[in-house]
């Protein structure tokens, strides 16, 4: 009795088990693991006869069925034979065109529904597959597929709005320092957004991305360009930032987010008339030997693709790989930046007396 009740009790406490696949699935799925390439024998020799022939019956009465709703119902008392379901294949638009085709054709349809599916083919379609006819049509989904992210992404589709905009979001970036002592920042995003009724509010990365999850009449109140910020971080960025967190940039995250949106007057910097941009250009530093306060005294300019140099305390230096550097509200890739524990403090002040260099470094000064 002791054990008998154990046991009820192990069986009632038991979780019930869960499973996905359907018994046709398990079924072959097991003799392919098992047998290997004799697993379509083995397939064969599994079905008895009289199964076979059953199913054999239905698709021949399927096949020559010219009404479409009994037609309907042949094919699921087919399907309810091989313990499958409709909802098995996916919801492609299959039913179409095994309606539309007749006879042998539509064995053949019925046959090409369950290789595209990746399933065993049944032993009584076997004789109606047509693999180089089924190549040729994965091969055609395939290039149309292409075709299709190819138009998506030359001319992405937008929400036709049958009025002006009621909302719009404005992106401001705000560079913040690292430490008070050191010339390096990271960059901080703000989101405003501006509706006609409650005018502009500061809101946090997470808001949008709710914003982004809600009703699909939400995309119709914003400029296309604005909606397409809004699900460009819900796809990116939405699981990264905890809510009511500001979105803070630094290494390739910043680079990522400079080289998608920073063209044109997407960016604002923070607390200026100008906007951020970044268009690819390369930075280096220069050394060069200056007079000061009548000392003779080693120092670095940033020297800009177009010749131009600017004073290292002018510059702000970001945080991360690659290097960046903001000047003037342009972003440069910073070319053969030195550490960053080196460039912290010297950006701030990269002024060196010449008398305290080491003798091996004046002489490779003068050498260049």
């Amino acid at each position: 009795m002791a054990r008998g009740s154990r046991n009820a009790a192990n069986s009632k406490l038991a979780a019930p088990r869960v499973v996905n696949t359907t018994k046709y699935d398990a079924h072959h799925k097991v003799l392919s693991n098992t047998y290997g390439n004799f697993a379509d024998l083995r397939r064969e020799l599994s079905d008895s006869k009289e199964k076979v022939a059953e199913r054999e019956a239905v698709l021949k009465q399927l096949a020559g069925c010219a009404d479409p709703q009994r037609a309907y119902l042949l094919f699921d008392d087919y399907l309810e034979k091989l313990a499958l379901r409709r909802s098995d294949f996916g919801q492609h638009d299959w039913w179409a065109r095994i309606q539309v085709a007749s006879a042998k054709a539509r064995m053949e349809e019925v046959a090409m529904l369950f290789l595209r599916s990746n399933r065993s083919l049944p032993t009584e379609l076997i004789p109606h597959a047509n693999f180089e006819r089924f190549a040729e049509v994965e091969q055609s989904e395939k290039e149309s597929g292409f075709v299709q992210e190819l138009e998506d992404w030359l001319f992405p589709p937008h929400h036709t709005h049958l009025d002006s905009p009621r909302a719009a979001l404005r992106v401001v970036c705000e560079p913040i320092r690292a430490a008070d002592d050191v010339n390096q920042w990271r960059l901080a995003v703000h989101f405003h957004l501006f509706r006609s009724r409650s005018g502009e509010k500061e809101r946090f990365l997470s808001d949008l991305c709710d914003l982004r999850t809600r009703a699909a009449h939400e995309a119709e109140l914003f400029p296309a360009e604005d909606w397409a910020v809004i699900d460009w971080l819900h796809g990116n960025w939405a699981e990264k930032v905890k809510e009511e967190q500001t979105l803070v940039l630094e290494g390739a995250d910043l680079l990522t987010w400079l080289a998608k949106f920073g063209h044109g007057q997407r960016l604002e910097l923070f607390g200026t008339a100008t906007n951020v941009t970044f268009m690819g250009r390369i930075a280096r530093l220069e050394p060069r030997l200056d007079t000061i306060d009548g000392e003779m005294s080693f120092t670095h300019v940033l020297r800009l693709s177009d010749d131009r140099s600017h004073l290292l305390p002018d510059c702000r230096f970001f945080i991360g790989e690659p290097p960046l550097v903001l000047v003037d509200g342009e972003f440069f890739v910073l070319r053969e930046a030195p550490p960053a524990r080196l460039l912290g403090h010297w950006a701030q002040r990269p002024v060196v007396p010449v008398r305290r260099l080491s003798q091996r470094l004046l002489t490779e000064l003068r050498k260049t």
